[in-house]
């Protein structure tokens, strides 16, 4: 099995080519890294800055380089030990012309052997089940008048072209084209129409896309002769002097080309969430399966890739049958994990024939565990007294998913509401008593309270556990929508009841139903929570993460072992991610403000403070109090290091508030933009900069104190990643501090010849003394050089005991003693082989109770108490003092150097 020992996650992108990736190359084997975790990597938009919107997955990407360099890299790994994991898209691809499939469909219709590959409705009522374009800064008829959109020819073919976007024509506009120039066609023109019905006739897929490619090169080759081009220039020039008659040819397409906003309430083609430049493919269509995978089989063959990486699972129609076919495909030994949001009690689906996930549940549960729960009654109540707003999340987050599925997915709900119609679930009669709106707000409804991304089922009827959630929230519904009710009934019948019955022809019908509300689920709570909430919420916008919750606010130690047990039954193989390039905020940035939850009453008093220094920055009572709040913290925990410089933070944290301004959807937003409001936010942000003025020397102070302590709580992050159960994935360039914000802030470049430098460095020191390295390296924290020293130690540790990791068992360690809350503890066990670890817990409220600097700490009696049978002696990793021990380790010793241990037992 190539089950990797760690990941390094790798962005791959036009700045960041294959060439540019093997000059790290013996930086990152000599780091320890066990697998390269790459981004998307075939052939994607022009520019793209991600690979997520592919438009070809036969292809190596060229922006990125060649299938000769991918395998001389894949050699080079190899010989290094080192495997490759693969990030693959088989939800979507680019709505893009340089999408050759797409293009394919847009120019021959059903007739196109793509046909089939793209989610699209084909006799659907909307446009006649033509594909909407929606690309058009106006309507299509506005367009034309001003000239924007015109005929062009583009060999081997007539286009659409509108700025620099071009769409095909289908071969019946060609007549209309040819025959409008200046006299007669010549010979050769006639002759090549005269072809056009033959070919037309053609209904053969294959056949068809060989007679219209030998019939546009005709055309083509006829297009060097002086004759023919003048002829067909004049062509082109009264067609676009006619806008009529470019209506015209525009209309007769298998494609209607629309306004963008269109979408919002009409659509026939599913996409990405709320995204028109991506389009969803039918990857339940065996077909399809099969052929969008051929040159990654052909990659996993050849030995390139030795495990894939799924994204965005939930939006497949049937993601346990697709999983089932890419495990018969990909075979046994291949790693494969799935991108999956949890949410809060919620579990992987452990019939799944994976490894685990991308790692965003083990991202929430470490940072709860750094958390102090102890504050969140203090948190909620200043926060609701800030912001005038006592509703609950639950309550907060119904309505961003409301407005989200009726502004911006009315679409997709008036889709679903048809589709229920068409699939005739009920009787006319019990169909004609409820009125359609009241039956499609009830879709809708159900489609917001789903507390979950989606369910899986794949028959009907529904497994106990599925069907009792369905129930649940129909009777959800009853209760808090009353008006809603009549329409419930029609539901429970068609997704619960009947089935039951055993109609084979109606459960598929229902099925299908109950799976394509189950495809628009996940992009809701995406949109209403990720990207809604998660910037209108902020009491403490550490948790306004992925995979974690705004609603969360820390773990006991006792909660954070049992889900490590859990971890360790189920998916001891799911990745351990803190940072991704999906994340609202670095690692570094969600330990540092953990530290507020350890100083509540400090924390308010600045707060205040800092809102009495600064009110008369405001411009127009701009910012409000709930995005001020935002910029506070957003200034605590992101700011960089003390004495390490300002890192473009000024430009940063303006295009962040930009966008987390429009995301939240309250005082501005993406489609219509608040400029006023947003500069005054920018402006608000940026002077709160100046160190001329009071508020930064009162900042200045707690930002040091809190980034010290912020310090502790990355390291310890580092150490539960890397021995906890799971894989462990360091995003790239985060073996340094990572502040980052939200995308494109965390996909910045690498200085990767700086981390070259620092490894440098700690390899001229490796000599030294232990106890003098960690000395020096915390003395000289704020350069991260601590961070990457750790990461090294560790990623080098697990490459040298990788079947001790991957089959250890997990066990909680019991903390004794004065401060045994300030301390979590657990051991790994593999035969006769034992690590403990040890990490501190709330170290700001622990020093600031004692008036204790962090390396001053008095931790008195406090102590891990092992269990029988473990090793007497052990070796500190970090110190490599060797000590005994009865049956106890004492804090004080362990945590003599750093605050923090990692002890092997033998």
């Amino acid at each position: 099995m190539n089950n990797p020992v760690s990941t390094y996650r790798i962005q791959f992108h036009k700045d960041f080519t294959f060439s540019d990736f093997e000059k790290i190359i013996p930086y990152l084997i000599k780091l320890g890294v066990g697998t390269i975790y790459a981004s998307p990597i075939f052939e994607a938009t022009p520019g793209s800055v991600h690979g997520y919107d592919g438009v070809n997955p036969h292809k190596i990407n060229p922006e990125i380089g060649t299938e000769e360099q991918l395998l001389s890299i894949s050699q080079r790994l190899k010989e290094a030990g080192i495997k490759w994991l693969q990030d693959i898209v088989p939800n979507h691809m680019a709505f893009d012309p340089n999408n050759p499939w797409l293009k394919d469909v847009l120019e021959k219709g059903q007739k196109s052997v793509y046909a089939s590959f793209f989610d699209v409705p084909w006799t659907g009522k909307i446009y006649h089940g033509k594909i909407m374009i929606p690309f058009l800064g106006n309507p299509l008829q506005e367009v034309i008048k001003n000239g924007e959109l015109t005929i062009d020819f583009e060999e081997p073919r007539f286009v659409l072209k509108y700025y620099d976007s071009t769409y095909p024509l289908r071969l019946r506009s060609y007549i209309t084209i040819l025959q409008t120039g200046d006299g007669e066609p010549n010979q050769a023109i006639q002759q090549l129409l005269d072809q056009v019905k033959d070919i037309q006739r053609s209904e053969e897929p294959e056949a068809y896309k060989e007679t219209l490619h030998e019939f546009q090169l005709q055309l083509s080759a006829l297009t060097k002769s002086n004759t023919t081009k003048g002829y067909l220039e004049s062509c082109l020039q009264k067609i676009n002097e006619d806008h009529e008659l470019i209506k015209q040819i525009a209309d007769e397409q298998v494609y209607q080309l629309v306004n963008w906003q269109k979408t919002d309430q009409k659509i026939n083609f599913r996409r990405f969430f709320t995204v028109n430049g991506l389009i969803c493919l039918n990857m339940q269509d065996n077909d399809v399966f099969l052929y969008y995978h051929k040159y990654i089989k052909e990659l996993l063959d050849k030995g390139v890739f030795q495990g894939l990486r799924i994204d965005h699972i939930d939006g497949l129609f049937d993601p346990t049958l697709y999983l089932q076919q890419l495990r018969e495909l990909a075979g046994e030994e291949t790693y494969i994990v799935v991108e999956k949001i949890l949410e809060p009690g919620e579990g992987l689906p452990d019939y799944w024939p994976i490894e685990g996930n991308t790692g965003y549940d083990f991202l929430g549960i470490v940072n709860n565990a750094f958390t102090n729960k102890t504050s969140e009654k203090q948190f909620t109540e200043y926060y609701e007294d800030l912001v005038k707003d006592d509703r609950s999340i639950h309550q907060q987050l119904h309505d961003k998913k409301s407005y989200i599925l009726h502004e911006n997915m009315g679409g997709e709900l008036s889709n679903l509401h048809h589709l229920f119609e068409d699939m005739n679930l009920v009787e006319d009669n019990e169909l004609s008593n409820v009125a359609p709106e009241v039956l499609k707000e009830a879709i809708g409804e159900f489609l917001i309270q789903c507390p979950v991304y989606r369910y899986y089922g794949n028959k009907l009827p529904l497994d106990q556990t599925e069907a009792g959630d369905v129930q649940d929230i129909l009777n959800r519904i009853k209760q808090n929508k009353p008006e809603l009710a009549p329409a419930i009934p029609l539901l429970e019948t068609a997704l619960l009841h009947k089935p039951k019955e055993g109609d084979k022809a109606y459960n598929a019908r229902a099925l299908r139903f109950y799976q394509r509300c189950m495809q628009f689920t996940g992009p809701l709570m995406a949109k209403g929570a990720e990207d809604t909430l998660m910037y209108t919420y902020n009491r403490f916008i550490g948790h306004n993460e992925v995979g974690d919750s705004p609603d969360a606010f820390g773990d006991s130690p006792e909660e954070f072992h049992q889900k490590m047990l859990d971890r360790q039954e189920k998916w001891r193989l799911s990745m351990n991610g803190t940072s991704t390039h999906d994340t609202k905020r670095g690692e570094d940035v969600r330990a540092r403000l953990n530290v507020l939850t350890d100083l509540p009453d400090e924390w308010f008093a600045v707060v205040k403070e800092w809102q009495e220094l600064n009110k008369e920055l405001k411009e127009q009572e701009a910012p409000d109090a709930n995005d001020e709040y935002l910029i506070y913290q957003t200034l605590v925990g992101a700011y960089p290091m003390p004495t390490q410089g300002d890192d473009d933070f000024k430009n940063r944290v303006q295009e962040y508030l930009q966008k987390a301004l429009r995301e939240a959807k309250t005082h501005s937003n993406w489609t219509t933009p608040n400029e006023e409001y947003e500069t005054a936010a920018k402006n608000f942000a940026v002077n709160l900069l100046q160190q001329n003025k009071p508020f930064w020397k009162r900042f200045e102070q707690f930002h040091k104190k809190v980034s010290d302590f912020g310090v502790v709580n990355s390291l310890a992050q580092v150490v539960v990643k890397f021995t906890a159960p799971g894989v462990p994935d360091v995003y790239q360039g985060t073996e340094l501090w990572d502040f980052s914000l939200v995308d494109p802030d965390n996909r910045r470049p690498v200085d990767y010849e700086l981390r070259q430098q620092l490894m440098n460095e700690l390899e001229a020191q490796a000599n030294d003394e232990h106890e003098n390295l960690m000395s020096h390296l915390w003395e000289n924290r704020y350069s991260a050089k601590i961070k990457l020293w750790l990461t090294h130690q560790l990623l080098n540790d697990r490459k040298e005991n990788k079947e001790f990791f991957e089959k250890a068992e997990y066990i909680p360690l019991t903390v004794l003693g004065e401060f045994a809350s300030n301390v979590l503890a657990y051991a790994r066990r593999y035969q006769n082989e034992w690590y403990v670890v040890a990490v501190p817990l709330h170290l700001a409220a622990l020093s600031k109770e004692q008036q204790q600097e962090i390396l001053s700490i008095d931790w008195k009696d406090t102590r891990v108490a092992l269990p029988a049978g473990a090793p007497a002696t052990y070796q500190h990793l970090f110190s490599k003092v060797n000590r005994t021990h009865e049956q106890e380790i004492t804090i004080k010793d362990i945590f003599k150097s750093l605050p923090l241990a990692v002890l092997k037992l033998k």
